[in-house]
């Protein structure tokens, strides 16, 4: 397993950045630097966009789209979106293991079981400042854990 020093507060938000508009994120699998390769650039790479049509911030990032195009999987692993499902059990079980009051895990199931859960289940939490900073740290451990086993899973040791 290879061992590499990663930011794992940034590998966290790089799970949930759901914007392919916006771009892709990549772990460089030699270094553990994580990057962002704006939408547009994956464009010029892939022939629908004239690099004339860049910001000049985004001509600099070019060799870095590029080095990226042409190893990816080798050297670089595309950091995958979290899976929604993965976020829904996570509010099931904060919801049975973590909540005391028995009001509020009786509005947070209804709230799982109905349309449109997850944020119905987040309009509840927000309501209740208390439950709120213990699903704040309940979703950031749950976070880090995904995303060390996903490193696991991908032969990468945290350092």
């Amino acid at each position: 397993m290879k061992k590499l020093k990663i930011d794992l507060e940034l590998l966290v938000q790089s799970f949930a950045f759901d914007d392919e508009e916006l771009g892709v994120e990549y772990l460089d699998k030699e270094t553990g630097d994580i990057m962002n390769i704006p939408a547009s650039l994956i464009k010029v790479i892939n022939g629908e966009l004239e690099e004339s049509e860049l910001a000049d911030w985004q001509r600099e990032l070019l060799p870095d789209a590029y080095s990226i195009k042409g190893a990816e999987e080798v050297r670089y692993i595309q950091i995958p979106n979290l899976e929604d499902s993965y976020l829904f059990n996570t509010m099931v079980s904060f919801t049975s293991e973590v909540v005391i009051s028995q009001e509020i895990k009786e509005k947070l199931t209804k709230a799982l079981e109905g349309s449109n859960p997850m944020r119905n289940f987040k309009n509840i939490i927000f309501e209740n400042l208390e439950e709120e900073e213990k699903w704040d740290t309940y979703e950031e451990n749950k976070l880090e854990d995904y995303s060390i086993k996903w490193l696991t899973n991908i032969g990468i040791e945290m350092i």
